[in-house]
């Protein structure tokens, strides 16, 4: 495949598994930028542009984003660096989430995720539902 492929990482060892596999797959190199790298995705967009006005679209650099896993919730913005604004700001790429990054879709998109904590010991036969 013939992918431009931008990961975010959100501070997971996770993340060079993805993009060893990722590097597999597709004949571009893929491109890896840390959460909290930029300031904003604003910094991170001008960056891309070579410090000339900012490009509108991240589809003339990338054909598609993935979010890594790593600590911490979508609501907590040190948490997530540019990545909840990279969501916001590109509906017109493709993006996939992994774990947390996923989390982050449903967050930006006003689904909140719910901490279960129900403990394994606390289970019973009633609370398992089998197909």
């Amino acid at each position: 495949l013939d992918l431009r492929i931008l990961l975010l990482d959100n501070h997971d060892s996770y993340t060079y598994n993805l993009y060893q596999y990722l590097s597999t797959m597709t004949t571009q190199p893929v491109t890896v930028v840390m959460n909290d790298a930029y300031s904003s995705w604003g910094d991170f967009m001008q960056h891309l542009s070579g410090n000339a006005s900012p490009t509108n679209s991240l589809r003339d650099h990338f054909d598609c984003v993935i979010l890594s896993p790593g600590p911490g919730q979508p609501a907590c913005s040190d948490d997530m660096g540019i990545v909840l604004e990279a969501i916001r700001s590109n509906s017109d790429i493709p993006i996939l989430g992994v774990c947390l990054g996923h989390q982050a879709l449903g967050y930006v998109y006003g689904n909140d995720k719910v901490r279960n904590n129900l403990l394994p010991d606390d289970m019973s036969s009633d609370d398992i539902i089998s197909n």
